[in-house]
């Protein structure tokens, strides 16, 4: 029988990890799915079990200085608004103002995990952890240009979440650490967009996704993102599109032969692949789609920023 622990405090965590180097294990979703012997069996995990769902410190989210920081078990269901979920936690609902702060393509790709159930017990850091190119928060936070805060007894690091992904289930964190956090720097963006692509709402894992998100002052585009998952064996930021973006005035004429470049750039970058769920050919067709959609979007909805 595998060995559980459940601290109170993330000083006890740490010295468990350290110690036995236990799996952390918060809303557990995508863990019990990985180690699962076989279907109706229960997970055969190779390290003892240690439980951090319920520290306080990996169960906040706060702004900082314009930026926002968020706790590793914290659930889906906050950062999406789910009213059912509010209360998961710690018993403390975040102040309003913090979740309007909450960048418009965090709490739609939130919304997107699951049934209303998995989003009260799956969290951001678990999904991050999984380091799946189609997982849902995922696209998101690179296109937020998100830090990975990790911590261990010898002290803290941060880390960009493009060098955080190594590929496919492979993350870089140490046997001693813990996600502490997920910082998205200041300043936040004026628009977002968020899209997936998927074959029912509920459920559905992602077949294409695309989270992109800028910043507009007086009528510029001072700096945008486009991030696509489920394209590569990691999440592909578009950067010579988004270069296409950079200081361009939000001009509906300008950013439609933008949009369609990009576009066509996107679909020479990404490297998806057949499976069950899609073709390789329909995922390029989409993402470069999913692209020009959301360029369209910026010049409805960024005009008016």
């Amino acid at each position: 029988m595998v060995g559980t622990f459940k601290p109170i405090s993330l000083t006890e965590a740490l010295e468990i990890r350290s110690d036995r180097h236990a799996i952390p294990f918060a809303g557990g979703t995508d863990l019990m799915v990985r180690f699962r012997a076989r279907d109706g069996m229960a997970p055969s995990f190779k390290f003892p079990i240690l439980f951090v769902d319920s520290l306080p410190e990996l169960n906040t989210i706060s702004l900082n200085n314009g930026g926002l920081i968020i706790g590793a078990s914290l659930p889906f269901s906050i950062l999406a608004g789910d009213k059912d979920g509010m209360e998961f936690s710690s018993g403390t609902a975040p102040d309003d103002a913090v979740l309007a702060a909450i960048p418009g393509v965090l709490s739609a790709a939130a919304a997107a995990v699951g049934a209303p159930a998995l989003r009260n017990r799956a969290t951001i850091g678990g999904n991050l952890a999984n380091a799946s190119p189609a997982g849902d928060s995922i696209a998101a936070l690179y296109a937020l240009r998100a830090e990975i805060v990790l911590t261990s007894l010898s002290g803290e690091r941060a880390i960009p979440i493009e060098e955080f992904i190594l590929g496919p289930g492979e993350i870089d964190l140490r046997k001693d650490e813990i996600i502490r956090a997920i910082c998205i720097p200041a300043p936040l963006p004026s628009w977002t967009y968020w899209r997936k692509v998927g074959t029912r709402r509920t459920n559905a894992l992602t077949k294409v996704s695309l989270a992109a998100a800028a910043l507009i002052e007086d009528g510029e585009i001072e700096r945008c993102s486009l991030a696509l998952g489920a394209v590569g064996p990691r999440v592909v930021r578009a950067h010579e599109a988004e270069k296409l973006l950079q200081n361009k005035l939000i001009v509906a004429a300008e950013l439609k032969e933008v949009a369609a470049k990009a576009a066509r750039l996107v679909s020479t970058m990404v490297t998806p692949i057949d499976d069950q769920r899609s073709t390789a050919k329909y995922r390029r067709t989409v993402a470069s789609n999913l692209v020009g959609d959301a360029i369209e979007s910026l010049i409805t909805r960024g005009a008016s920023i």
